[in-house]
């Protein structure tokens, strides 16, 4: 039977098996992304695993690498036991092979045998040994053991420890997969069960008797029902499962229901424990079902909530205390949550690691703002909470502050007849539905008698209006392509938005190429500038590294947003470096290049969102640091800076 090494060897093997000629070492190393001495030790290793073959790789000078040949028999077998491993477990490294191992352990009721698994992986013994110290390790999380016995291994502890091992480790909860079905991983980790039938019996549960779940808890409740049947069908079954979780009147006769129609797909009883254990689950994924007499009142997680608001106008002057969406929401959201805490749990945010990097702002209001909050309530929010009450926080600001079109109320001036007026506004409504509100078409006569509404941003004419108190564009049916152009430019330019973005740059406090190898040289130097153009007040620079050191501004893409906790700025400008070579921005290891340190005043502060949302769409936007890295001064680069901000916003 054939054994490699690694990986790799195999990769190799089949390159030199293939080739018509000699095989050259730098080929080999460009293939794989190895040098050539790795190569060299590649060969030198594989001769020694397939020696049984009485075949051998050869190397010949100024040619390559080739396999000698001897009996073309021996280098059948080869082929056949090379198509064998071929169609084994496809694990090539340690995160996967864990991965594997576990599985094993956890679905098979007898000692796996360490042979076996060598032969399944195709790993030394020695790569084994390692696996094994990190699986103990996560073992051990879960008050399991692992048993080494008549060279075979074994997994040993409570079944309610081992499916928490299974669910938490076993699994990629890759959020984009997790939800669309079951991936393929999840159909060979069931595979005693009907998976399809089951999950059509758990879902039709869960659309009648539950409103508005999100699609990755509605995935967790399946997971862990399916666990429940797969295990119990293997015959591992909970023989007791205690927790304090009640729900509410009516919901338990449904749910045994559901239960008693899944017993009628395995074949086997779901008892009691199992049911219990099930519950729960459903219960800290949908905690509406849950009654908890302990939980505060909802008038006074009502009243933390206006609370919470409150300090975020205070410390950013954002005023969401008028949105009742988000009131409700969050005090919702706090109880669901505060459910959840009451059963000695918790519950994860799969999108946890972008929220800070996609909603900046929101982010830091949430979690500079939420002691108020704990205090009020006595509750403390771990940070999948922060981040789930970051997203009500950053809808809001989308609702209220961060419109990019908030659409021009317009007013046609025609001269030219009705069919004329009203083609001309189907042509304007086609093109421009997103950006104008046409409030009416009117004759020019009709304008002259000042009967269009007055309270338009401006004018689309057919004729010449020199008089009139209000922006007039001009257009001709006759070319209105090129006329259309204008009236976007016109439009574009005129954005509030976006006159604000292009207002913050300025090329003095612009710098490109910079030699600065640490952040604190960084900060010193863009907090010296802005001191030097008058921009900010003396305590700014103090504010600014007390920021800081709160959590890093580095948001991804290379690019940093330092910013003073309080309001420190005279005027609003954003100085700008680059970097000739990125550096460690924070204790995360994050690698910067391009540094926008905000300096924005307290009464423009809530016009800003439109810059948080310009910086964040910038990080996953390649060609920004492309565009930048060609500029060759300051003047150049707000250009470039200029231009993707008009792309931004239009």
């Amino acid at each position: 039977m054939l054994k490699l090494s690694y990986p790799r060897l195999k990769q190799i093997l089949m390159i030199i098996i293939l080739a018509t000629v000699e095989v050259p070492s730098n080929i080999l190393s460009k293939r794989l992304n190895v040098s050539t001495r790795t190569i060299r030790s590649d060969i030198k290793k594989l001769n020694s695993d397939i020696s049984d073959y009485k075949l051998e790789i050869m190397n010949c000078r100024g040619k390559g690498y080739y396999l000698a040949i001897k009996d073309n028999q021996q280098l059948d077998k080869l082929k056949c036991d090379l198509n064998r491993l071929d169609k084994k477990t496809n694990v090539d490294n340690s995160g996967s092979r864990i991965k594997y191992i576990l599985n094993e352990l956890l679905t098979k009721q007898k000692l796996i045998s360490i042979d076996n698994i060598l032969d399944s992986l195709y790993i030394s013994i020695n790569t084994l040994n390692k696996d094994i110290i990190d699986i103990k390790e996560i073992a051990n999380k879960y008050n399991l053991r692992i048993v080494h016995k008549n060279n075979g291994l074994s997994l040993v502890g409570k079944e309610e420890n081992k499916r928490y091992c299974f669910i938490n480790q076993l699994e990629n909860k890759n959020y984009k997969e997790y939800v669309l079905g079951f991936t393929t991983n999840e159909r060979r980790l069931f595979n005693n069960i009907d998976l399809d039938t089951n999950s059509k019996v758990i879902n039709a549960f869960i659309d009648k008797e539950m409103k508005e779940i999100p699609d990755y808890n509605r995935k967790n409740i399946v997971i862990h029902v399916i666990l429940s049947l797969s295990r119990i069908k293997a015959g591992y079954i909970l023989k007791e499962f205690n927790s304090n979780l009640q729900v509410s009147h009516g919901f338990q006769d449904k749910f045994d229901k559901m239960f008693d129609r899944l017993e009628l797909n395995i074949g086997n009883e779901i008892i009691l424990p199992e049911r219990e254990y099930v519950k729960y689950h459903i219960g800290l994924n949908n905690p509406q079902i849950v009654n908890n007499s302990n939980e505060p009142q909802e008038e006074l997680i009502r009243k933390s909530v206006l609370f919470f608001l409150d300090k975020i106008r205070n410390n950013y002057t954002f005023n969401l205390l008028n949105d009742d969406l988000l009131i409700k929401s969050l005090t919702e959201h706090i109880k669901a949550a505060i459910k959840i805490k009451s059963l000695d749990s918790s519950r994860k945010n799969p999108l946890l690691d972008v929220i800070p990097s996609t909603f900046p702002l929101a982010y830091e209001m949430t979690i500079t703002s939420i002691k108020i909050l704990e205090c009020q309530l006595k509750f403390h929010f771990s940070n999948d909470e922060l981040s789930f009450i970051t997203l009500h926080i950053g809808a809001s600001m989308e609702r209220k502050y961060s419109n990019k079109w908030k659409k021009r109320n317009v007013a046609i001036i025609c001269g030219s007849g009705t069919a004329t007026a009203n083609l001309l506004r189907a042509k304007l409504e086609n093109r421009f539905s997103n950006y104008l509100n046409i409030i009416r078409v009117y004759s020019y006569a009709e304008y002259c008698s000042s009967l269009y509404p007055k309270e338009v941003d401006f004018l689309i004419s057919t004729v010449p209006i020199l008089n009139s108190k209000v922006p007039v564009v001009e257009v001709d049916l006759s070319n209105f392509a090129n006329d259309s152009k204008e009236l976007y430019g016109f439009i574009t330019s005129t954005s509030n938005n976006q006159q604000i973005l292009y207002s913050l740059f300025k090329p003095e406090l612009v710098f490109i190429n910079s030699d600065l190898q640490t952040r604190q040289q960084v900060l010193d130097f863009l907090c010296d500038k802005l001191e030097e153009q008058d921009v900010v007040r003396s305590d700014f620079r103090a504010k600014m590294f007390k920021r800081e050191k709160m959590y890093s501004t580095a948001i991804g893409g290379g690019i940093a947003i330092p910013h003073p906790i309080k309001f420190a700025a005279k005027v609003s400008n954003v100085a700008f470096l680059q970097l000739k070579r990125q550096i460690v921005w924070d204790d995360n290891d994050n690698k910067i290049q391009l540094v926008f340190l905000l300096a924005i005043n307290e009464k423009e502060y809530p016009k800003i969102q439109t810059l948080f949302n310009f910086l964040a769409d910038l990080q996953s936007d390649t060609r920004f640091y492309n565009s930048i890295s060609k500029c060759s001064d300051s003047n150049e680069t707000i250009k470039v800076i200029n231009s993707f901000i008009q792309n931004n916003i239009n």
